[in-house]
């Protein structure tokens, strides 16, 4: 099975977004960045879908708001 890919939305010096990107390496798992600072309009992109808040982590049309790392693993490929 395909993995489903993996995207971070965080925002530069978010300690939560740190934690989260130290989790998905120690898994193993690749994902791709969108950091809000750096990028504004990304928040847009959040808002759109009815979050307003980083970090959120989407795994395929899934996703996890907010630090919830027990949630984000089950979301993951084991």
């Amino acid at each position: 099975m395909a993995s489903q890919p993996v995207i971070l939305y965080s925002a530069t010096g978010c300690p939560l977004c740190a934690k989260y990107k130290t989790l998905l390496s120690s898994k193993g798992v690749r994902y791709e960045e969108r950091d809000t600072t750096a990028q504004p309009a990304l928040l847009n992109e959040l808002a759109a879908k009815g979050i307003r808040q980083v970090p959120t982590v989407f795994v395929g049309d899934k996703h996890v708001a907010g630090f919830r790392p027990t949630a984000l693993l089950e979301l993951l490929p084991a």
